[in-house]
């Protein structure tokens, strides 16, 4: 018969090889290595990479910076199913060439970098549209992200059901908390909705690197001549206030290291501060062998949600951006 001291022993022993057991798994555990963000994207199914087409891209050129390296930034445009008047004026400017010897007058810290029509006041091309704030809004956003959003779920089900993952929903992922009552992903832009005056409005989220239009006064929301590019990260508060009609893809850093204005506002104090823009074209009016190749990584891919997960995996729809690559020819 064992003595009282012996069944606490023996109890004792079997906690703690139950405990090193426990330890041990999870020790195991840890010494997984988390997938990078580039792993992740490296592993990602080769049909989930979508083409950006050339006709949505604009190529905005800046005077070669003082080592002699070139300065351009890539703009991708909302498509026109998804866009309204505002994309339309913007590919009119850059057609007629318009924007060519405009300046950036206002470049302030973590806000924005402001070019275009205002101070140069140049005569706009003809056939410019109106833009009320009514086409900030547009129902095939929302058809698109619900629709790319209910194929992204059913694929994690499957994949969490089938192939043993554990990848979150978007919602477990990220939160809300300026204005968009339901956001998610479509066709690889981030896309809120609100419910207003008992109907339901959809709308592109405005995000660091967005390319909004200037404001003026009601009903005209502005031409397209003057815009801002978004560079810092509490852009949110922007949404529905201005238009957001694009987003640089690739060269952003020439948009934001750029000497800050000192006036109030950001603006640049002098004109002799003003940056000159060398020339703003559509992607597709370059010859051939000048024509930039981007891939988009899909909304319905699985590998968006591991990715935004692999860099923390919480914060605000805008907090990681949907990946983008240059493809080489």
């Amino acid at each position: 018969m064992r003595n009282r001291f012996q069944s606490v022993g023996i109890t004792s022993l079997a906690i703690a090889a139950a405990c090193f057991s426990l330890a041990s798994s999870a020790l195991a555990q840890e010494e997984t290595p988390t997938p990078t963000p580039a792993e992740i994207l490296s592993t990602a199914p080769a049909e989930h990479w979508l083409p950006i087409p050339v006709t949505d891209l604009l190529i905005l050129t800046l005077p070669d910076a003082a080592d002699g390296s070139k300065r351009q930034a890539v703009i991708q445009l909302l498509p026109a199913s998804l866009s309204g008047s505002h994309v339309r004026n913007v590919r009119k400017l850059s057609q007629t060439r318009w924007w060519d010897g405009t300046k950036i007058y206002r470049v302030a810290k973590d806000f924005v970098t402001q070019f275009g029509g205002n101070p140069d006041a140049k005569t706009l091309p003809k056939g410019l549209e109106t833009v009320p704030e009514s086409e900030y809004f547009n129902a095939a956003l929302g058809t698109k992200r619900d629709a790319d959003m209910a194929a992204l779920q059913a694929a994690v089900d499957y994949s969490n059901q089938y192939q043993g993952t554990e990848i979150r929903p978007l919602m477990k992922m990220i939160y809300e908390n300026t204005g968009a009552q339901k956001v998610g992903f479509g066709g690889g832009w981030p896309i809120g909705s609100q419910t207003i005056g008992g109907e339901t409005k959809s709308y592109p989220l405005t995000c660091r690197g967005s390319l909004s239009p200037a404001h003026y006064d009601p009903p005209d929301t502005g031409s397209g001549a003057e815009m801002s590019v978004v560079t810092g990260e509490a852009a949110r508060s922007l949404d529905t206030t201005f238009g957001m009609v694009g987003r640089v893809i690739d060269g952003l850093e020439h948009l934001q290291n750029l000497p800050l204005g000192t006036a109030p506002g950001g603006f640049y104090a002098d004109p002799s501060e003003h940056i000159r823009i060398g020339s703003i074209r559509l992607a597709s009016e370059l010859p051939l062998a000048e024509q930039p190749t981007y891939e988009y990584l899909a909304s319905y891919s699985p590998a968006l949600l591991q990715y935004i997960e692999a860099h923390g995996g919480y914060g605000n729809i805008c907090t990681v951006s949907v990946p983008i690559r240059k493809v080489s020819k």
